[in-house]
This record gives structure tokens, C-alpha cells and sequence, in this order.
């Protein structure tokens, strides 16, 4: 669309292509609207009701064009606005693991490295490949003469997990305490922070500490009750 807007203006075919524009725009906006809440005053055309090329005159091809132009900019500017797609890829990873992950522990973990083997597992079983889509304890970060390496690292959705393990009394206290240190070093590289805390039946109010943590649009928790 740029391409046609800074193309010759006396060329009478200049905007013919009006009506692919906005099947693709129509098209953008229901994928869109398949991976995130769309409020933006956007339109959506009914395309049997427009006018073929052929039908229409070169003023409405460009008023059509520029009407196209206009609600693609502000769909673009709503999802930057937003966090963009990738928070919604991010959101869709911690989702998936939420909902899926007591099912993949047949047996009872007994440390936390097994957690995070059943979480890699169901990556691999979702079609992410190891490299590409996420990696496993590397891109390390260092912050205040510290050192951390993170759990699982999405480049592509610039986030980090962290998986916690609560079995024992006393335990949440420490997990804690690592998240919140967490969130200060992981923060300095990566836009997106996520935790995820497998609990054998030690945490009794998981939305306190999920509410406690996730004061930043930026770090989120969810809790796995074996």
C-alpha cells in the first residue's frame, strides 16, 4: 500500500487494486481477532457489497484504498499499543503449560529439574523445535555482580520461563524471594518475565501470590497443583 500511495498520481490504475487490499486487511483483522480482544475502531468490509474494479470509478478506488490505509494504521498502532502479538504468543505458551501440564507428570516429581523435563516435553510434543522456538538454561544475565541463567528462554516472544518447585513447608517462602530477585535480573534482558510453580499441596491461596508478583504487565505467575 505504500508502494501505490508514493507511485505516479495521474496513473488512472493507480488504486485498481483496492478490493485485494481490503480482503487481506478483513483477513489481518479476523486473525487478529483469533489471538486478542479487538476494541480498536476498526471496519470490516462485507466484500460481495463492493464494487469490482471494473464497477467503480477511480475516486471511489481511492477513497476505498484510503479507507483501507486508515483502519490498517490504527489496527497496527491498537496491537503495538497493545504488547503486540508476541505478549499473546507468550500468554498462549503459559496457557498451554497451565492447562497441560499436570496431565504430563505421571509420576510424582521429586525435584524441580523433573518439572521442567515434562514442561520441555510438551513443547516438543507442540511442534516447538529446541533452538528455534525456545531454548533450555542458556542466555545468561548478569546484574549486580550476579549471574543467572534462566529455565527456558522464547526469543521470539523476548521472555523467559522460570519454573519453581513448592514441596515442603517453608518452601513458597524461598520460591519468593527467588522470583522477586528473578524479576529484577531477568528484567534487564528480556521483556517478558513468566513463572511458573509446581505445588504438591503446599500453597493454599495461590491468587495472593500471583496478584502479589504480577504488579508489572510485564511478569506473570501461574500455579500447578499436582
Amino acid at each position: 500500500m505504500e508502494a501505490s500511495r508514493n507511485s505516479r498520481t495521474d496513473d488512472v490504475w493507480l488504486h485498481s487494486s483496492f478490493k485485494t487490499f481490503m480482503r487481506k486487511y478483513v483477513e489481518l483483522v479476523h486473525a487478529t481477532q483469533g489471538v486478542m480482544k479487538v476494541d480498536a475502531p476498526v471496519d470490516i468490509y462485507n466484500l460481495e457489497k463492493v464494487p469490482s474494479a471494473f464497477d467503480s470509478t477511480t475516486i471511489q478506488q481511492r477513497i476505498y484504498f484510503d479507507e483501507v490505509y486508515a483502519n490498517l494504521s490504527i489496527l497496527r498502532a491498537f496491537i503495538e499499543a497493545n504488547g503486540g502479538l508476541n505478549e499473546v504468543e507468550a500468554d498462549n505458551i503459559l496457557n498451554f503449560l497451565r492447562a497441560n501440564l499436570r496431565k504430563a507428570i505421571h509420576a510424582e516429581p521429586e525435584q524441580e529439574r523433573d518439572v521442567q523435563n515434562a514442561i520441555e516435553n510438551l513443547l516438543v510434543g507442540k511442534g516447538m523445535q529446541k533452538g528455534l522456538a525456545y531454548d533450555r538454561e542458556t542466555g545468561r544475565v548478569k546484574h549486580a555482580g550476579k549471574e543467572s541463567i534462566p529455565d527456558f528462554v522464547f526469543h521470539n516472544e523476548q521472555m523467559v520461563l522460570e519454573v519453581k518447585f513448592c514441596n515442603r513447608q517453608g518452601k513458597l517462602a524461598e520460591i519468593i524471594d527467588e522470583m522477586n530477585a528473578d524479576i529484577v535480573s531477568y528484567s534487564t534482558a528480556y521483556e517478558r518475565v513468566w513463572f511458573l510453580v509446581y505445588d504438591m499441596g503446599f500453597i493454599r491461596d495461590e491468587d495472593e501470590i500471583i496478584q502479589g508478583l504480577q504488579q508489572s504487565e510485564h511478569v506473570k505467575c501461574v500455579v500447578v497443583k499436582h
